[in-house]
């Protein structure tokens, strides 16, 4: 038919029809990404949204695979839009206005002052809850399995709750004990932050060469630290992910993981030794 009208048309609205799909794929993109990060908006929404971009995209590709008659496409293309734009308006009208945050109150040097639980303390609790050290990450790897089968030994990776860097001297595992604290300081927390800010954790389980290694950068590192064990972790006093939605400052976001460490200590779960120069707490599971 060459460049007939209809052709034409039909090429044109194909093409507008591909630049709206993008356009709608992102607003739905972002929809997904509000809901989800929002501390107020209940999952099912997120779930719901989640529908609604496999919806548009198996219909968009049904749509132009059996399209029939110009008319009935512009009349299809057009419903579909609709899809994006109401799931747009469904959010803004679902979202709840953030409720003001309650000021935190206190300092965190206070409780820090109390953290002072020494090697000698800590490596005793290690030496009870923990492994004997490991020569190298290769044997961590080889045993890995075996120990997780055994509830020996556990992975600690990014979540919901808190955030586990890229490790340089140390990998990303602890006795069960150290990841059942980890959890319960990441809810207190949030609690304490009303917010889903994370703190950040900075160094694990540390092998016999990633002692020497390290002791080559940090002459102060000890050759018989209690993150050999798998008991121990750093967690950054100075560092956190904050919340997009409810921001707290660094001072508060330190004065509650403070807060949350010290009730965790005082209830006999852990000990705490304040690292001024890697600003960070020691933390050994008991």
């Amino acid at each position: 038919m060459g460049l007939k009208g209809i052709d034409w048309r039909v090429a044109l609205f194909k093409g507008l029809f591909h630049l709206a799909t993008l356009i709608c794929l992102g607003v739905l993109g972002w929809a997904l990404r509000r809901t989800y990060l929002h501390p107020d908006i209940h999952f099912i929404i997120w779930l719901l949204v989640c529908i609604a971009i496999v919806a548009y995209l198996f219909f968009a590709v049904k749509f132009l695979i059996r399209q029939r008659g110009f008319r009935l496409f512009i009349s299809l293309i057009a419903l579909l839009q609709l899809v994006p734009i109401l799931a747009s308006i469904l959010i803004f009208k679902l979202e709840p206005e953030s409720t003001p945050l309650k000021p935190l109150t206190g300092s965190a040097k206070i409780y820090e002052r109390r953290f002072n639980d020494m090697q000698d303390k800590q490596k005793l609790a290690a030496t009870a809850n923990g492994l004997a050290p490991f020569k190298s990450q290769a044997e961590i790897e080889s045993r890995y399995k075996e120990l997780h089968r055994k509830k020996k030994l556990v992975k600690i990776e990014s979540n919901p709750k808190y955030v586990v860097r890229s490790l340089s001297y140390s990998s990303p595992y602890v006795v069960p004990k150290v990841k059942n604290l980890l959890d319960d300081l990441s809810e207190r927390f949030q609690e304490k932050t009303q917010s889903r800010a994370k703190f950040i954790v900075t160094s694990v389980l540390r092998t016999e060469e990633d002692v020497k290694r390290l002791r080559r950068v940090n002459g102060n590192a000890s050759t018989n630290s209690c993150h050999c064990n798998a008991t121990t972790i750093d967690i950054s006093y100075v560092r956190f992910e904050d919340d997009s939605f409810r921001q707290r400052n660094n001072y508060e976001l330190r004065l509650a993981l403070a807060q949350a460490l010290h009730e965790l200590r005082e209830e006999g779960r852990c000990y705490v030794k304040i690292e001024r120069k890697q600003y960070c707490y020691h933390i050994t599971v008991r």
